[in-house]
């Protein structure tokens, strides 16, 4: 995710511009005792593939540093043909789907934490039909070292 794009891309709602690179904001929520960490991922894109994470516990003021990777997996399309009712071909028909993301990584904090991460990514399709996507939000999991469980979320 650190590879440099030129341009940028605008968020679907926001209409805000956000440059590959950016931090966006989030939460993690500690299952333990609901805990909110403050949380922020780097936009990026399926090109880059990959990008830092931070996160910040107010309770025991531990701070993370972290990096993820980006996974796409399926996606495509089929090609068929229509026949009318004597048989004959009378057309083709193209069905198309954008890929599943997901991403993997971790956070480390400073106090001997390690949180393994798990997110379902949120993919867009780049307007240049250049066959990239954009990750503008996203949720998932994360267990730490000492089997703590947490919920992640982030978006524009």
């Amino acid at each position: 995710m650190l590879i440099a794009v030129a341009g940028c891309a605008t968020g679907p709602s926001t209409g805000r511009n956000i440059k590959i690179g950016d931090m966006l904001p989030g939460e993690i929520i500690s299952l333990k005792d609901g805990t909110k960490l403050t949380y922020e991922i780097q936009f990026t894109s399926s090109a880059q593939g990959r990008g830092t994470m931070t996160a910040f516990n107010p309770v025991s003021k531990e701070s993370f540093q972290g990096q993820y990777r980006v996974i796409l997996t399926g996606g495509g399309s089929s090609t068929g043909v229509v026949r009318d009712s004597w048989g004959w071909t009378s057309g083709t028909v193209t069905t198309t789907s954008d890929p599943k993301a997901a991403a993997r990584g971790f956070l480390k904090g400073d106090k001997g934490t390690v949180i393994d991460v798990s997110l379902d990514l949120t993919p867009v399709k780049s307007n240049a039909q250049d066959g990239v996507f954009f990750f503008f939000s996203g949720q998932g999991a994360g267990t730490d070292n000492h089997n703590d469980r947490y919920q992640i979320y982030f978006g524009h």
